[in-house]
Parts: C-alpha cells; structure tokens; sequence
C-alpha cells in the first residue's frame, strides 16, 4: 500500500458517545486503519434508585435528578453512558445492602483517592458486570457497522482496564485485539503494550520498569524490519510533551499550578535504542501533543471522553514514512 491512513484514538474510559464517534470517523476521515487504544473500562458506576410512588432517584456528578417517566430514564441512561460511567437499577433495600460493605457506591478505578476499599463484593461485580455488558456491546455494534468497509480495526485494553476486557475483544468478530503481540497493519508490524509503569492509583495492568522493558524488548524481538514498525504502548515516553500531568498531594490532590513527568522510561529508552517509524500513546489525557525521539514521530491525542468528545490523530504514513498527521477533534 502506498499511502496509509491510521485513526488513532485512546483513553476512552467507557463513553458510549466517543465509542460511537470513533466508528464513525473512520469513514469519515476515509481511514485505511482504525487503532483504539485503552484505557476502555469506565470508573464510575451509578444507582438508579426506584422511590415509593413509581419516582426514581440518581446522584450524577453530584448533582440529584428525579425522574418519574420512561423518556426522562432512556434520557439520563443515555447521559450516563455518554460520560463514561455505567448505571444499575436498585431499590432503597438493597442501597442499604450495599453501603453496608463499607465501600464506595460510585467509584471503582479511583478508590485509593477517597480512601475507600473496591475489593470482592456485590458493588463489585455489578461494576464488572456492567463494563463486560457495554464492552460487549461495542463489539456487537462494530460488528454491524463496519463489516464489509474494508477498514481494519484494532483495539487494546489499557492499564486501567479490567482483565475480562481481553475476552471480551477476543469474542468480537470484527477488531482485532492487538495486545502484548505483533499484528500486522497493512504492511508495518505494530507491536502492542497495555501496561504502564507504576501509578498512584494501584491500577489493574501495572509494572515496575524493570518488568516494562522485559516485555517491551519480549516484543521488540517480534519484529523484522523496525524502520517501518509501529510501537504501540499506552504508557507514553517519559519527560516529554506527552506525560506531563498534575502534581499529586500525599492525599492524592491534583495541583493546579506543578506538573510531573508520569511515563515510562523503559519506553522512552526502547524508542531511543530501536527508533520505530511510530509511536503511538496515551495514558495521560492532559497531555495531547507530538514529540520526536531520533527518527521516531511520537503521538498522544489526548482524551476528553468525559464531554463525550473524541480526540483523535490522523496519520499518513506514505513509502514507510510519517508524511504527515492531523489532531482532530469533536
């Protein structure tokens, strides 16, 4: 192939919007290759609380709505799954049930910042639950959406996903699951990393550096021709423009004012040692921007997912170069 164009897209942490969107900038953009990278799994899960009377109750983003008609439900379903966050019908019994856990009813990934425990429990697997049922749904809508298009499409968790994720891109019959393994992408190898360096926030898929480079160069060993290869790893290169995020308190408090460096630097090290044709990345939604390491063209669109906005990159490749890329949005 001559010329081919990539959408790449990431962190888009359970909205069903920028899911959506995805899809269908594909034909929009007249995409040669589709690449949604994770973090797929939302982090917040939602009550719908059914009232004596017929009423229902929900606590959204702090805010309490009331709603007693089956349109003002379809329509907050539709807002909550918009944002990224899973929602489950209940009643005050069972609320009651719940809250006796001692856990958090709306968080899951971000536990650690509020100082609560998200181990085994009902609340848990109704969060499970709920990420497996809109996973699986994504793939079902990908299967009816795109068969017959001609665009490849491929898909991997990221370090915030759960692990059933897996299964769950396996069964689909469309998008490829492209994790911890070499795919072919028309003619360039692509190799895929979900996992990052350690966090804050004890995600699902984390790794001591020392265990990301053994399965970056695990990978790397893959690969026949590294000039026209994509590295495809969530965790961006450290201390560049695309790791840059807030400064965390002992409390976990984001600053306003004092950014870090949060990727990692056995990525950026096997970036600089091989020099890939691509990178592509995410992880770090603050951080949109492009950076060069060597010959290495480095990308990070960024997310906005919980505005229901996809942010995204298209890119050119054209005789196994960068010919150009374009950050697009909306």
């Amino acid at each position: 192939m001559a010329v081919l164009k990539i959408l790449f897209v990431t962190d888009v942490h359970g909205s069903e919007t920028c899911f959506r969107k995805f899809l269908n900038a594909l034909r929009i953009y007249k995409a040669d290759v589709g690449i949604l990278m994770g973090d797929l799994c939302g982090k917040m899960l939602n009550p719908i609380v059914k009232q004596p009377g017929g009423r229902y109750h929900c606590n959204v983003l702090g805010q309490n709505r009331e709603l007693t008609t089956q349109e003002e439900l379809q329509k907050l379903e539709k807002d909550i799954a918009a944002m990224g966050n899973y929602y489950f019908y209940t009643d005050p019994d069972e609320m009651e049930m719940l809250k006796k856990e001692g856990k958090s009813i709306d968080g899951r990934v971000d536990e650690r910042a509020a100082n609560i425990s998200l181990s085994e429990g009902k609340i848990d697997d109704l969060f499970r639950k709920a990420v497996v049922e809109r996973l699986t749904g994504w793939m079902e809508l990908a299967d009816e959406r795109m068969k017959g298009s001609g665009i490849d499409v491929f898909m991997a968790a990221g370090n915030d996903d759960l692990k059933e994720v897996d299964e769950v891109i396996d069964n689909g019959e469309y998008i490829v699951n492209a994790d911890d393994k070499k795919v072919m992408v028309k003619d360039h190898e692509m190799i895929t990393l979900s996992w990052s360096n350690k966090t804050p926030w004890d995600t699902e898929r984390e790794y001591p550096e020392e265990e990301i480079e053994k399965k970056v160069e695990s990978l790397v060993g893959q690969i026949t021709n590294m000039e026209a290869a994509i590295f495809n790893m969530h965790v961006p290169p450290n201390d560049t423009l695309l790791d840059q995020c807030p400064k965390l308190s002992d409390n976990l408090v984001p600053s306003t004012d004092e950014t870090i460096s949060a990727g990692s630097t056995a990525v950026k090290e096997a970036i600089k040692k091989y020099q890939p044709l691509l990178g592509l990345h995410g992880h770090i939604h603050e951080s949109k921007g492009v950076v060069k390491i060597g010959r290495t063209t480095c990308l990070n669109p960024g997310s906005e997912y919980s505005e229901g906005i996809m942010d995204g990159v298209i890119i050119t490749l054209k005789k196994r170069k960068v010919k150009n890329y374009l950050f697009v949005s909306g």
